[in-house]
């Protein structure tokens, strides 16, 4: 497929999206899964770990007691912003017809599609340091699905940006 537009455009009516079906069924399956892992998962498993970063560390590591008041107080707003935004882009992901999307919406793509990554970039071990990978890996479709992402997520913000 070639593509002549990117993922995400601005316009003067709001910003256009340009993923054909195929494109939308793979992103709405994948917000899906981290719907079902938000849901599923335990507070502390590692997979989630990069979705909640510690907010309170010191020279020694964790502030254990800070960072068990923090996540005392605001996981449950964290999970919960992120299942909206979930949400609603499963929902405009299934309208077909759904072509220019508001600020909001936009940015709702910009949190689901930055949790896909996060999530799937612990799965696999990516760091900044690392590059496209290897193709002959077995992990070679999932860095591909990880790069496909970030593409998507640099489209949209490129596009936030233009406004």
């Amino acid at each position: 497929m070639v593509r002549r537009r990117p993922p995400f455009e601005a316009r003067r009516s709001g910003y256009a999206i340009n993923l054909d079906e195929e494109e939308r069924y793979f992103v709405r399956r994948l917000v899906g899964e981290v719907r079902e892992l938000l849901t599923s998962l335990p507070a502390n498993d590692p997979k989630l770990e990069r979705l909640f970063p510690p907010a309170y560390t010191n020279a020694d590591g964790e502030d254990v007691d800070a960072e068990a008041e923090y996540q005392r107080l605001m996981r449950d707003e964290l999970v919960a912003s992120r299942l909206d935004a979930i949400g609603r882009i499963d929902e405009l992901l299934a309208d077909a017809t759904m072509i220019t999307l508001t600020t909001d919406q936009l940015n709702a793509f910009v949190i689901s599609l930055n949790s896909v990554r996060l999530i799937l970039g612990t799965i696999l071990g990516i760091t900044d340091e690392d590059d496209d990978g290897d193709p002959n890996s077995p992990l070679a479709n999932e860095t591909a699905m990880y790069n496909y992402l970030s593409w998507l997520l640099d489209s949209a913000v490129t596009a936030l940006m233009q406004v």
